[in-house]
């Protein structure tokens, strides 16, 4: 099955499904193409700005700014479109049809090419997806409702859903809930009486799935896949659920990772090397992007990690580097070391030896202006004597260490 859905992505053609027609339901799509995949150990993010583009009944609309690899290496990337309240001022309705365009660069004769998918948004049930638990653990049940109206066979007795018809989505990986991962009963989704179209299943919640393990805060989705009325459950491991194209319009949660948080070392960013944080511990031979010691702007910035854990498993691990911009930090009694200067009782490289060696030990902070060739004696005069601030002098002292 997925190298039928790759030969499909790859050609010129347009794929419609129906999905719910309700503000806020989540959309999947998927684009497979080899050449973006170029770091071939990592599970790679790319920006679809100039790549992807989406509309509902032709008119643009605004979709998601990155797409994620569904694992290491295997060139298929994973985009979450929010279907909005209103297009044009005029409310989603039966029909509407969202359209992905994807500008692929380079077909199999080198030629660039736009290739298409489509939905078909259709009514929603009043509950088309459901759980019973709004705090799911590690090794707990949870009941999984779906709505099936296709698959209600027989109206006088209940019918039955195959486990693989629910696939499990965990980052990136994918497998079903005929997994031996899974422990379920009963061992099908079954109808939860004559002609109600509605089907459930008991699921526990493995601590791994195909070697990676599953931990607090991660956000697990059971998708049916059923053509005509795909849908999904969202669970966030620890936390509470929410299901696409639910009536309450609740929003799916999202996985939280860590953050470890960085001062920038000039008005751009600074290099980080988060090698020897406690995020990268337990993790062997970890391959990330971006590396540890690249530069990152000021912001949030995530880095993916692929590597293996103590038990030889692999692992894919995500955190931000949050990069703040820092305000320079001069101790006070620099002023009088300064003011010796100005006095003429100690010498120009007496004074580039004293600043050198505060910052280079880590006692002062400083940001300046590699533009500004010459630092401004009587602004620094000015501060030893009180009267400018630690900031109207920074770019002067940030000179005298250099």
């Amino acid at each position: 099955m997925k190298g039928f859905l790759v030969i499909l992505l790859l050609l010129p053609l347009s794929i419609s499904y129906a999905e719910p027609a309700t503000p806020g339901t989540v959309l999947t799509f998927y684009i497979s193409d080899s050449n973006l995949s170029t770091d071939h150990r990592a599970v790679m993010t790319i920006s679809t700005a100039g790549l992807v583009d989406f509309t509902i009944n032709g008119i643009p609309v605004s979709g998601p700014g990155t797409m994620v690899e569904t694992g290491i290496d295997t060139g298929v990337f994973q985009l979450y479109l929010t279907l909005p309240d209103s297009v044009n001022g005029k409310p989603l309705k039966n029909g509407d049809v969202v359209v992905m365009t994807y500008h692929q660069r380079a077909d199999y004769s080198g030629n660039p090419t736009d290739l298409t998918q489509s939905k078909v948004l259709t009514s929603a049930p009043s509950s088309p997806v459901a759980g019973s638990s709004s705090n799911v653990r590690i090794g707990q049940y949870f009941k999984l409702r779906i709505y099936a109206p296709n698959y209600n066979l027989d109206s006088q007795t209940p019918d039955d859903i195959p486990l693989d018809m629910i696939e499990f989505h965990m980052g990136g990986v994918q497998t079903t809930l005929a997994d031996s991962a899974f422990q379920t009963t009963p061992y099908a989704l079954r109808e939860t009486g004559p002609n109600t179209d509605t089907f459930e299943v008991n699921v526990k919640i493995p601590k791994s799935v195909g070697g990676f393990p599953v931990e607090m805060g991660s956000t697990l989705e059971f998708r049916f896949k059923d053509p005509s009325l795909p849908s999904s459950v969202f669970v966030t491991v620890g936390g509470s659920y929410g299901a696409t194209g639910s009536s309450s319009g609740s929003s799916v949660p999202r996985l939280v990772p860590p953050t470890l948080i960085f001062y920038a070392t000039n008005s751009i960013g600074t290099n980080v090397n988060y090698a020897n944080s406690t995020i990268m511990l337990n993790l062997q031979e970890p391959v990330c992007d971006p590396k540890p010691g690249s530069f990152f702007m000021i912001g949030a910035t995530t880095v993916t990690c692929a590597a293996k854990d103590q038990n030889g498993n692999s692992v894919v691990k995500t955190f931000v580097v949050n990069v703040l911009a820092a305000q320079s930090h001069i101790p006070s009694w620099t002023k009088k070391t300064v003011g010796f200067w100005c006095d003429g009782k100690i010498t120009d490289n007496q004074l580039n030896y004293a600043i050198k060696y505060l910052v280079s030990n880590g006692v002062m902070f400083v940001q300046g202006d590699s533009m500004v060739q010459t630092p401004d004696k009587t602004t620094l005069c000015q501060w030893s004597e009180g009267k400018v601030s630690d900031q109207d002098v920074a770019k002067s002292i940030y000179l005298l260490s250099r």
